[in-house]
C-alpha cells in the first residue's frame, strides 16, 4: 500500500482503531472501540468519536454541551474515516462558523440504517436539546442487500458471520464466508460478506442490482420513518443525505485519487469487490431517485451529495482517499454543501 502510506498516512491509525476484538453489544450488534486515543481519531468512554467546534471538544459520553446540538448518524463516512483528525469530520466542520452550534458524532463504521436508528433510540435520553438530526448514509444498505435473506424483517448486517459464531451457531453465517482481504474489521467485511455467484445450501443467488435497490430502499424508508417518529417530538429537524462515492459523483479523478483507488483495488480486491456491483452510476441514479421520493413522502429534506459534488467547483479537487471515504478537503466541501442546501 505504498500510495496509501505516502498520500494518506492517517489511514494506518484507522486500521489500528479497527483492529482487535469486536465490541459486541445488545440491539446494535457492535459499536466503536471505547477510550481510543491517537493524533487522528479519539473516542470517549462510550465509543463515540470526539468532535470539535467553537464549543471545544464534545462527545455523547464525554463533554456534552448544555446548548442545543446537532446530531450526525451514519456509517464510516459520517464517523469520519479518512479524516486527518477529529477536527476534520463532518460533525466538527458543521460546528464551525459564527452561527454554528455543537454537533455530536453518533456514527459507527459498518452501520446500516437499522443500526443508526436503534443507536439514536438507545441514547436519546443522554442528548441535550436537539435542533437537527443529519443522516449521512445509504451505501451500506445496498451492500448488505446482496446477502441471503437480506429482504426480510431482520435485514442483513456487516460481521454477521462473526456474530453467529459468537452465538454458537456458525453454520448460520458460514455460507457468507469467503477467503478475502483480512486485516481488522474492514477485512472481516470481505471475509464474512464475500459475494456468492451460486446458490449455497439451497439458498438463493445474489440479487441483481434492481432487487438490491428495492431491498435497500424499503429498509431505509422503514428506518427513516421510525427515526422521524423519534425526532419530531424533540422539536428537531431531520435531514437525509445520500453519501458520496467517487464513482457515483463521476468526478474527474486527480492523480492522487487514481493512485489510491487503483492500489486499493489491486491489493484489497476482496474488500472492494463487495462494493463493485453497487458503485455503478446507473445504480446510483435509480437509488437516489427512490430515496428522494421516500424523503419527500416523509417530509424529510433530502440531498444527494453525489450530485451536489458533481455540480461543485471543487469537483476536480482531491476529495477521496478511496472509493467511499473522503479527504479533509472532501469532508470540508461536503459539509459546506450540506450546510447550504439544508440550512444547517
Amino acid at each position: 500500500m505504498e500510495a496509501q502510506h505516502r498520500l494518506t498516512p492517517q489511514i494506518r491509525q484507522y486500521e489500528d482503531f479497527a483492529t482487535g476484538e469486536m465490541r459486541w453489544l445488545p440491539h446494535v450488534t457492535f459499536f466503536n472501540r471505547t477510550g481510543y486515543r491517537s493524533s487522528t481519531v479519539n473516542t470517549d468512554t462510550g465509543g463515540f468519536r470526539v468532535s470539535h467546534g467553537t464549543a471545544g471538544p464534545v462527545s455523547l459520553h464525554g463533554t456534552v454541551p448544555e446548548e442545543p446540538v446537532g446530531v450526525v448518524l451514519g456509517a464510516s463516512p459520517a464517523f469520519g474515516f479518512g479524516a486527518g483528525g477529529d477536527a476534520w469530520t463532518i460533525p466538527s466542520l458543521l460546528a464551525r462558523g459564527p452561527r454554528a452550534r455543537p454537533w455530536l458524532n453518533l456514527a459507527a463504521p459498518a452501520f446500516n440504517s437499522t443500526q443508526e436508528v436503534l443507536l439514536f433510540l438507545l441514547h436519546r435520553h443522554r442528548l441535550p436539546a436537539v435542533r437537527d438530526v443529519l443522516v449521512f448514509s445509504g451505501l451500506n444498505n445496498l451492500v448488505v442487500a446482496g446477502l441471503p435473506q437480506a429482504d426480510d424483517d431482520y435485514p442483513q448486517f456487516f460481521f454477521s458471520g462473526d456474530f453467529f459464531g459468537q452465538l454458537g451457531t456458525p453454520d448460520l453465517g458460514q455460507r457468507l464466508g469467503q477467503p478475502g482481504w483480512a486485516r481488522g474489521r474492514l477485512g472481516r467485511v470481505a471475509k464474512r460478506l464475500g459475494r456468492q455467484d451460486e446458490p449455497a445450501d439451497g439458498g438463493t443467488a445474489v440479487p441483481d442490482p434492481a432487487e438490491r435497490i428495492d431491498t435497500a430502499v424499503r429498509h431505509v424508508a422503514r428506518d427513516l420513518r421510525a427515526l422521524a417518529d423519534l425526532v419530531t417530538p424533540l422539536g428537531a429537524r431531520l435531514h437525509y443525505v445520500l453519501q458520496p462515492t467517487a464513482a457515483w459523483t463521476r468526478k474527474p479523478f486527480t492523480a492522487e485519487e487514481r493512485a489510491l483507488i487503483a492500489e486499493a483495488g489491486n491489493e484489497r480486491a476482496g474488500m472492494w469487490n463487495l462494493f463493485a456491483p453497487v458503485l455503478d452510476p446507473a445504480v446510483h441514479r435509480a437509488y437516489a431517485e427512490r430515496l428522494a421520493a421516500v424523503s419527500e413522502e416523509l417530509g424529510v429534506p433530502f440531498l444527494d451529495a453525489n450530485a451536489a459534488i458533481a455540480a461543485s467547483p471543487a469537483a476536480g479537487e482531491w476529495l477521496f482517499v478511496d472509493q467511499v471515504h473522503l479527504t479533509d478537503r472532501g469532508h470540508q466541501v461536503t459539509a459546506e454543501l450540506m450546510r447550504t442546501a439544508l440550512d444547517l
